[in-house]
């Protein structure tokens, strides 16, 4: 049976603007529906969630919609509003191809609504592929048959699905007033309502607010629109809804300074489209998390940025490849950044975007050493910013000028003021340049760089240089930084200091110890007193703690934390985040102070951290069938914890399942011998199957696979392995690996204790 659109909605679906009042019980009812719809109804369906910014449903629609190929209307709109959805989701290559059917059925028909949906996807596809004139075309078609239509509602929506494109080109001043232009003529009709496409509507309005540099508008805008959806999202039972709206006041708030808001905004954004599959917009929103993460956690920035280029398409990969730029540039890897560079100019979407152009040239000028070459570049970037009507970008670009210009040709000191006066007036704080960008890199000369090392040994870095031993004087006051890293640089009595450094002297005797130690650390992080002197390290009478200071385990730990997150919300892009993650833990937190009871809290809060990760990644290689990865994972994890039984169990479990029985016999006796030396029964050997204990998940007897019992005990659960897995020939690299580690007794698990008892094992010849 087919569902027709009488049957379920109770009356005729037609353009965009129908009957959003209907919207939320047809939503619900089609949550059940299971037969083959209409294209009436499917298009209609398509078209909803597309507008709420829910690509995934709107696909599953078209892919329940029957469509008989006959060329209707209603057939022609919903591969429209699919390409669409493709597009959002950065798929181009479907996109394109359900493009062109519908463009190539449209030449029969002469609907405005169906002429005018599907040459607005194309225009959005031409431009994401950087065909300028194809997608001016398409734009341009769309136009005239919004027109045409006298659709008050068909015209806002194609102004409001070509602004971005638009604000791309520069025409930010026309997006401005299109869509105020064409809001206002719904009239009491809708503006005002909580219509989708009225809420993107105004969200495209405050981008164009905001790229002209009117950020109270801009705010304003979004607010709205935020409000809205949040309206919206109660009659739809569903709190996903206004991630764009989001992203937006993210973006203003970032350009205004005001990091902390623009954070929450961007974190939010994300939460909401990993659920709706916007690959589009959660790339938007990876992409300013890691610009306002650049500064506290420059690794956990560096995965954001990566994350965000490797899921999207147009200008959203341009800028995420921009922003790791930055990121790399901000910790001192100019080759890095200037490969970024080249990477995005390489885009086609950049050969067609005058604001692309001038962000490459932007990140270009900052990774070049020579003077003269960086002003030229700086000169090419402002004046493409000024044909792409952005005049806060202008006044950026202006004070970089100002402040970079060598000394004899940098004139009066009155035109930094003016550069920086007129930056101000936009509403831009100095908190803005902490943000990773052009001005993060123009404000570095005045702020040095230093970070602490304390995973595998203690190290302070300065302006990309190891501090060394000769520059601290004292050794109680490399102890007082060890500490302070050691509390989260948190603020810390100073009687609290005092009895960890000198434990066995006259606290009264040591306050004066305690100052010169603090001014020795301040001397060395900062030896030319470029900066005031609470910039790194922050005290009074009472307290002492760090601030602005980078260390490396921070970074590790909001960045396996931000990875775990998200490979328990969602499996999409888990193993290289994890991984990203993993890559940051060098060692165990101060292994040089081994006994010190001040680091163990951190020491172990670390390790159980990097625990938690290999085992995230260890599932997560499980998951894609990377036997290698899986392996290589659990063995770190034995290294670490030889008593891991869930990772012996694993691995034994791969080994069987992948044809290896003799390293899976051997590590199962590796197994045995371990959970006896803690008098812990031993679970029975995992079958071939992924997922199943031998003799337990599947109801034998455990005894005949030689499961070892102490006197007058059985284990009544047995852990069970990864999961089911097909079986398969082991890679040579693995076998290669497996082999290696056996030879080598570094990698044994624990010693072998000859009076205890071996497993008997299963026969598998």
């Amino acid at each position: 049976m087919t569902i027709t659109p009488t049957e379920e909605s109770g009356h005729a679906t037609g353009g965009i603007g129908e009957d959003w009042t209907a919207a939320p019980g047809l939503l619900r009812r089609a949550a059940s529906w299971t037969d083959p719809m209409e294209p009436a109804l499917g298009q209609r369906l398509g078209m909803t969630y597309q507008l709420l910014g829910e690509p995934a449903r709107a696909l599953e629609i078209h892919r329940r919609t029957a469509l008989a190929g006959a060329g209707a209307p209603d057939e022609i709109t919903s591969l429209a509003w699919a390409a669409a959805a493709h597009c959002a989701r950065g798929r181009l290559r479907p996109a394109r191809a359900l493009g062109q059917l519908a463009l190539r059925a449209l030449r029969h028909c002469c609907d405005p609504r169906a002429q005018a949906v599907t040459h607005t996807t194309a225009a959005t596809i031409a431009a994401l592929e950087g065909h300028g004139l194809l997608a001016k075309h398409h734009a341009d078609r769309a136009g005239e048959a919004a027109r045409s239509s006298g659709d008050a509602m068909l015209h806002l929506f194609v102004h409001t699905s070509l602004a971005a494109e638009r604000l791309e080109h520069g025409a930010c001043q026309d997006v401005c007033d299109t869509l105020g232009t064409a809001l206002r003529a719904l009239g009491g009709g809708h503006d005002g309502v909580d219509v989708p496409l009225v809420l993107l509507a105004r969200c495209r309005r405050g981008a164009a607010h905001l790229a002209l540099g009117e950020l109270d508008r801009a705010i304003t805008d979004f607010t709205d629109a935020l409000d809205g959806y949040q309206r919206l999202g109660e009659s739809l039972e569903s709190g996903q809804l206004g991630a764009a709206a989001l992203v937006g006041l993210g973006e203003a708030h970032r350009e205004r300074g005001d990091l902390g808001p623009a954070r929450a905004a961007y974190q939010e954004a994300v939460v909401r489209t990993e659920h709706s599959g916007d690959a589009q917009l959660l790339a938007s929103a990876l992409t300013g998390l890691a610009l306002t993460r650049c500064t506290d956690a420059p690794g956990t920035a560096a995965v954001l940025a990566r994350r965000a280029a490797d899921g999207c398409v147009g200008p959203q990969r341009i800028r995420a490849l921009l922003a790791g730029g930055w990121i790399a540039l901000a910790d001192n890897r100019p080759e890095t950044a200037a490969e970024a560079a080249r990477q995005a100019a390489g885009e086609p979407a950049a050969q067609i975007s005058r604001t692309a152009c001038a962000e490459i040239l932007e990140l270009e000028a900052m990774c070049l050493a020579d003077g003269q070459a960086r002003q030229r570049l700086l000169d090419d970037a402002e004046a493409l910013w000024a044909t792409a009507q952005r005049p806060l970008a202008v006044a950026r670009v202006a004070v970089a000028r100002a402040r970079l210009r060598p000394a004899p040709e940098r004139g009066p000191v009155r035109t930094l003021r003016e550069a920086t006066l007129r930056l101000r007036q936009f509403g831009v704080s100095p908190a803005a340049a902490e943000a990773a960008g052009l001005l993060n890199r123009v404000m570095a000369d005045r702020e040095p760089c230093v970070s602490v090392r304390v995973l595998g040994g203690f190290r302070v870095i300065r302006d990309g240089v190891p501090v060394s031993a000769d520059e601290w004087q004292s050794k109680k006051a490399r102890d007082l930084l060890k500490v302070l890293v050691a509390r989260r640089g948190l603020p810390t009595s100073r009687e609290v200091l005092i009895d960890t450094l000198w434990p066995d002297e006259d606290p009264a005797r040591c306050a004066n110890r305690l100052s010169v130690a603090l001014s020795t650390v301040r001397l060395v992080l900062d030896p030319g007193r470029r900066m005031p002197q609470d910039h790194f390290i922050t005290a009074d009478k009472h307290v002492v703690g760090l601030a602005r200071l980078r260390v490396d385990v921070q970074e590790f730990l909001a960045a396996a934390r931000h990875a775990i997150a998200g490979a328990q919300r969602t499996g999409s892009g888990a193993f290289a985040s994890l991984a990203a993650a993993e890559e940051l833990y060098r060692g165990d937190v101060l292994e040089g102070e081994p006994y010190a009871p001040w680091a163990a809290g951190l020491r172990e809060e670390a390790q159980a951290v990097y625990l938690e990760l290999l085992t995230q990644l260890a599932a997560a290689a499980a998951e894609s069938d990377d036997h290698h990865s899986e392996a290589h994972y659990r063995l770190r994890l034995l290294e670490r914890d030889p008593y891991d039984e869930d990772a012996h169990l694993g691995l034994v479990s791969l080994l069987t399942a992948t044809g290896r029985h003799g390293e899976a016999r051997r590590r199962y006796l590796v197994y045995a011998t371990a959970m006896n030396e803690i008098e812990v029964p031993p679970a029975a050997f995992p079958s071939a199957l992924r997922g199943t204990v031998a003799g337990r998940g599947s109801g034998g007897d455990a005894r005949q696979f030689g499961t070892y019992e102490s006197p007058g005990e059985r284990r009544s659960n047995a852990p069970t392995a990864s999961r089911r897995r097909s079986s398969s020939p082991l890679p040579h690299a693995l076998s290669e690996v497996f082999s290696r580690r056996s030879a080598d007794s570094a990698y044994s698990t624990g010693p072998r204790s000859l009076t205890t008892p071996s497993p008997t094992l299963p026969d598998l010849d």
